[in-house]
């Protein structure tokens, strides 16, 4: 029991020296330790950059050279001329078809144009014929014109002819009442009555000779003014087969024209037979087709795509679209979404698409090898841009849904630095960094590396100065 008692005495007091001796080693400790070491970290000059308000969408590429190539005739394929994938200059043959029933039309129409030709000779000679017989009766209508006057002049003078043997009767009856008194009475011999009865008679003879005349010669004006106008009408006649015959001419130099101008068509049909290429650009497949396959016309056989020049369409959604207008900034985006193409809006349809409550939008830009037709792209739609600061987001951090920035201050000397932890409110993300709204002003000493690492008030040092102008 002695022993136990003497162990445990023992034990007690080695337990206490030891304690003693921790003590003493805990305030030597606590009485030399040295200052906190600075923490060597990146630092960047916060600098006055652009804001940017913006909204990303998938856009569609449409090249603005895009053709189907398709026969504008029936027909075999006789030949292909280039190789999928090919590029080909505007006017270059790409196939060409068996032009069978085009050079048949051809040999048709042809001979339709020789008859028309024929039919137009022939119409010549008619109008020749008629305006031969429109001059023979002209000269009929001048002769019997010169007939009527004759006739005419002729009663003219028969009846003055008959007024002169009227008078000569009327003289011969009075001489004749004379004699016939006188001799009646015997003064006169009965010789003198017969004289006077012979001048009587032979007047009478003379008018009734001249009567005949005048009668005559009516007939004769009758007869040739009937002629005449038998004539007159004839000449109209003529003058209208003329007509009809300069018609008939008119109409059979249109027919040949008509006829010709069919041929060029049909010709023109033949020179479909061979397919080239609208516009410079790349083929595209044949659709499996190949020679000795038969085309119709319309048919796509082909594509020709020229990938220089294109359509972007982006979709935007109808809340959007009170702040489209036309020369917005519009961007493709790479992967690290750095913008590969810059571009302004051109285009805003003026319907929304019902299927989906979009507006379609289009820009155009050229292209330097980098897209290929109806690809889709990522696309950032900038709305505004404004003043303020952008940071790193490897130098912000979050603690209870405030985010927080490390600033390098002045420390206690003028060689030391502080880490000052600073509440900041965020905006977007723009490209690798942070849009501040409030907290960082530009000049701010920003710490980017180690945030980890750091509380607030902790000694830094500058590893590296980097400043740079966003």
């Amino acid at each position: 029991m002695f022993m136990k008692n003497q162990i445990k005495s023992k034990n007690i007091v080695t337990t206490v020296s030891l304690l003693a001796m921790l003590t003493t080693g805990c305030n030597q400790e606590k009485t030399q330790a040295p200052a906190p070491t600075a923490i060597p970290v990146n630092i960047t000059t916060a600098q006055q950059a652009q804001l940017i308000d913006s909204t990303e969408y998938v856009g569609t590429l449409e090249a603005i050279q895009r053709v189907n190539l398709a026969p504008e005739i029936n027909g075999r394929i006789k030949q292909i001329a280039v190789q999928e994938g090919d590029f080909v200059n505007q006017g270059e043959l790409i196939a060409e078809l068996e032009p069978t029933q085009q050079e048949e039309n051809v040999f048709a129409a042809d001979a339709n144009v020789q008859s028309q030709i024929a039919a137009f000779t022939q119409s010549q000679s008619e109008l020749r014929q008629r305006e031969g017989e429109k001059d023979s009766t002209s000269s009929q209508v001048a002769g019997l014109r010169a007939d009527v006057s004759r006739a005419e002049a002729n009663l003219k003078s028969a009846l003055a002819d008959l007024q002169r043997a009227t008078a000569d009767l009327e003289l011969a009856k009075v001489n004749h009442e004379r004699s016939t008194f006188l001799v009646n009475s015997g003064v006169l011999p009965k010789q003198d009555l017969d004289d006077k009865t012979r001048d009587l008679n032979t007047s009478k003879a003379t008018v009734s000779a001249q009567k005949e005349a005048v009668q005559a010669a009516r007939s004769q004006v009758q007869t040739t003014k009937e002629s005449l106008n038998s004539a007159l009408s004839n000449l109209k006649v003529a003058n209208e087969r003329i007509q009809g015959a300069r018609a008939n001419v008119a109409r059979s130099k249109a027919n040949i024209d008509q006829s010709r101008g069919n041929k060029g068509s049909i010709e023109q049909e033949l020179i479909f037979n061979r397919i080239v290429a609208p516009v410079s650009g790349i083929v595209g497949d044949f659709k499996k087709k190949k020679v000795g396959d038969y085309l119709n016309r319309g048919e796509t056989f082909t594509t020709i795509t020229s990938n220089n020049q294109f359509h972007l369409n982006v979709n935007v959604p109808s809340e959007n679209l009170n702040r489209l207008k036309i020369g917005l900034p519009v961007q493709i985006l790479n992967e690290d979404n750095s913008a590969v193409v810059s571009g302004s809006v051109n285009y805003i349809s003026p319907i929304v698409d019902q299927s989906n409550q979009s507006v379609n939008i289009k820009v155009t830009f050229n292209n330097n090898n980098i897209f290929k037709d109806e690809k889709y792209v990522r696309t950032r739609i900038i709305w505004q841009t404004s003043p303020g600061v952008l940071i790193p987001t490897n130098a912000v951090s979050s603690l209870g849904g405030q985010k927080f920035v490390f600033v390098a201050q002045p420390g206690e000397s003028e060689s030391s630095l502080m880490a000052k932890q600073i509440p900041i409110t965020v905006g977007r993300i723009q490209g690798q960094e942070f849009q501040v709204l409030s907290g960082v002003r530009p000049g701010d000493r920003i710490i980017t590396s180690r945030i980890l690492d750091l509380r607030n008030n902790t000694p830094v040092t500058e590893a590296e100065l980097t400043s740079s102008t966003k």
